[in-house]
This record gives C-alpha cells, structure tokens and sequence, in this order.
C-alpha cells in the first residue's frame, strides 16, 4: 500500500533538498511504502543520481518529469504528472496522494477519483495569495484563490505550517460543509546538519571578516518581500551600537541588489559580505554569525508563511530577529524562550532596542538550539507519521 507523494518543487532545489528529500527519506526509514513525483529542472543529472541512490537505500521510488517556468510551463507540468500519477496508480495500490502545495492538487483530486485513496493538502503558505501580492499573472491567481476552497473541501487531511493559517482557512472555507481534519507542522531543520559551531575563526578568515567583529546574517533569496531597504535600516543602528560590524548574505541570488541597497543606506562597501553556499557549506557561515535577521512582508499571503532559515539559524545556536504579523513568528520567537526577538514596527529606536535586548544574549547557543527541537527534523518526520497513521495508510 504506497503513499503518492506529488510535488511541482524539484528535489534538487534548495527547498526541495531541505523541505521534502527529508521527509520523504525518514517517513520511508520509517516503514511507509512512498512513491515520489517530481518536476526537475535540466542540468542537474548528478545530484539527481545523487538522490536516487538515497531514495533507493529506503526504498522509495522515484519518478520525474521535466520542469518548465510558470504559468504555461505549470500547465504542461500537470499534464506530465497527470499522465505520471495514471501509470503509478496502474501499477501500485495507493491508499494517500499526498500533494505539496496547490499547484498539485489538481492531479491528487484526480488520484482519489480513480483509486479512492484518501487526500492529503498539505498546504504550505497562501500559493496563490502570494503570487497576486507579487503583481504578476494576477488575473491567473485569483483564479487559482477562488479554487483554493475547493482544495481544502477535496482534501481529507489539510495540514499547514501555522496556527494562523489552520484558523484562517476554517473561518474561511469550513462552514457547515464536511470538513476535513487539519494540523501543523512548521519548517523543520535537520540537526544533525545544523549544529553548534566548530571553527568560527576559519569561517571567518575565509570570508575575510574580523574574529572581534559583530556579524549580522542574511539567509536566503532577495526578492521585493523579504524587505531589503528594512534590513539595511536595522544595520545601520547595528553599527551605531557595533561600529566593527559586518553584515553577511548567504544567497543566491541578486548581489548586485545587496550592494545597491547598502549604497542607499551609506554604508560603506567593504561593511558587506555576499556569498552563495551549497546546503552542506550553510552551517558554518550561520555560525559564523553573531545574530540574523528575518525580514518579511506581513500580509495574508504570509499568514501561513514559517521560514526554512528561522528552524535552522536557531539550531546552530544563533538568534533571530524578525517583524511581526509573519506566520507563528510572534509566538515563536522571545528573548526568554530562544534569545530571538519580534519586532513591532519598523522605527529605529524599535530596531536599535531590539538589537540590544538580542545582543545581551540572556540564552548561551546550547540554550537556543535546545529550545528550538520542536523545529527540529525528527519532529516533523514524528508529526507527518501521526498524520499518516491518521488516514490510515497502511491500511486496516
């Protein structure tokens, strides 16, 4: 009896390699018959074979057809998978479709209607909401909001990454229909990947950064919703109380766009550090980090939003400092619980504040990743199997 899990987001892409493979690979260590389908992206033939040969040590079967760039490319992407999930449902008992966000749905509502498996949504953060706030394709997007009810109706189980995102979606959607069962689970970190740091000075010397310097860290992409102009602002109070202060971007993507901002905020050039990172490299430049921010447009489309970078900067030891209205962010983070900190708005005299409280370190690194375990891999593979064993995959 098999789990179909679907996904439009390849394995070989940063989120693909931290948000699904690990799942997929505890759940299978687990016992659970999984067969993965992905879009995959060309050029990429090694780390495919790579994670073949991963997927193959527990079992998991893996089929992927190509990936193409939204919207016409989604469309030729669900018809490919379409096809892919007839053929595995032909072959195997599928007993759970388990479907990574929205763009997959389509294909899952079709695998319950042949096989009668039960559905699985998993959710993730507002998809389409997302891409109307972004301003392109709209008229698409709200197309795919108004089918958003009818996915969550479809599903047996939704699960999602916030509280705030299950409350929306049962306000919203529920009613007096028949509803499915909901629960949470919120990015996860593997680690045994993050951990405490071992070698900060070498770290640093590589990047060229002072061992006495106080270094902020940026990880992730730069794109108009992570707020680059707002973490610049947060900077320049950084270096009114840390005047050595170095802010590192670990992305991957738009250097150019760091250092245009920075030139903005007059800040010096050589107070900047931009570098890309494969997922094993990401550890060290974390901890090479005195603290990190996690600046992100709080609207409806981030309700449901729980940042990958958040679960892995805490576990390496390292505090996190974010606005308000994201996600679970303001219950999650505090000074007491993991030296991080939610910031209310925007001001400089918040910022600067803010900056204090965190630098003052009340928590020791060991303290902070402790902390953070609920975010941790083990617990989200332990939440999925609960999930599963719920909809009874492995049958009665």
């Amino acid at each position: 009896m098999t789990v179909l899990y679907i996904s439009q987001d390849g394995i070989t892409d940063h989120i693909g390699q931290s948000q699904i493979a690990p799942y997929v690979l505890g759940l299978a260590a687990r016992g659970y018959d999984i067969h993965l389908l992905s879009a995959e992206k060309d050029g990429r033939e090694a780390l495919i074979a790579d994670y073949q040969a991963r997927f193959a040590s527990v079992g998991v079967r893996w089929t992927t057809i190509s990936y193409h760039k939204p919207l016409i490319g989604t469309l030729r992407d669900l018809a490919a998978m379409t096809r892919a999930a007839g053929r595995i449902c032909r072959a195997e008992r599928i007993t759970l479709v388990h479907c990574r966000s929205h763009p997959t749905m389509p294909v899952g509502m079709a695998v319950k209607r042949w096989t009668g498996a039960r559905l699985l949504f998993d959710f993730r953060d507002f998809w389409a909401d997302t891409g109307i706030a972004r301003g392109r394709f709209v008229t698409v997007f709200r197309w795919l909001k108004r089918l958003e009810r009818r996915f969550v109706l479809a599903a047996d189980h939704v699960n999602c990454l916030t509280e705030r995102a299950v409350t929306h979606l049962r306000r919203e959607y529920v009613g007096t229909a028949p509803a499915p069962t909901f629960s949470v689970v919120p990015c996860c970190a593997d680690f045994d990947l993050f951990g405490l740091p071992r070698d900060v000075a070498t770290t640093r010397t590589e990047l060229e950064i002072a061992q006495d310097a106080t270094v902020l860290l940026y990880l992730g992409s730069i794109g108009v919703e992570y707020l680059l102009d707002r973490m610049m602002t947060l900077f320049v109070q950084l270096r009114t109380l840390r005047p050595n202060a170095i802010f590192l971007f670990v992305v991957n993507n738009a250097t150019d766009t760091v250092y245009a901002a920075a030139a903005a905020a007059e800040l010096p050039r050589e107070a900047i550090r931009v570098t890309g990172a494969t997922r094993s490299r990401v550890p060290a430049l974390i901890g090479a980090s005195d603290l990190s921010v996690a600046f992100i447009r709080a609207d409806l489309s981030k309700i449901g939003c729980s940042p990958t970078k958040v679960g892995e900067t805490l576990a390496c030891g390292v505090p996190v400092i974010a606005n308000a209205g994201v996600g679970d962010l303001d219950t999650l983070l505090s000074p007491g619980v993991n030296g991080s900190l939610v910031l209310r708005d925007f001001a400089p005299a918040t910022m600067c504040a803010g900056l204090g409280q965190v630098l003052a370190r009340p928590l020791s690194s060991a303290e902070i990743r402790s902390s953070a375990l609920a975010l941790s891999l083990d617990s989200g593979v332990d939440a999925y199997a609960a999930i599963y064993e719920a909809l009874d995959v492995r049958g009665s």
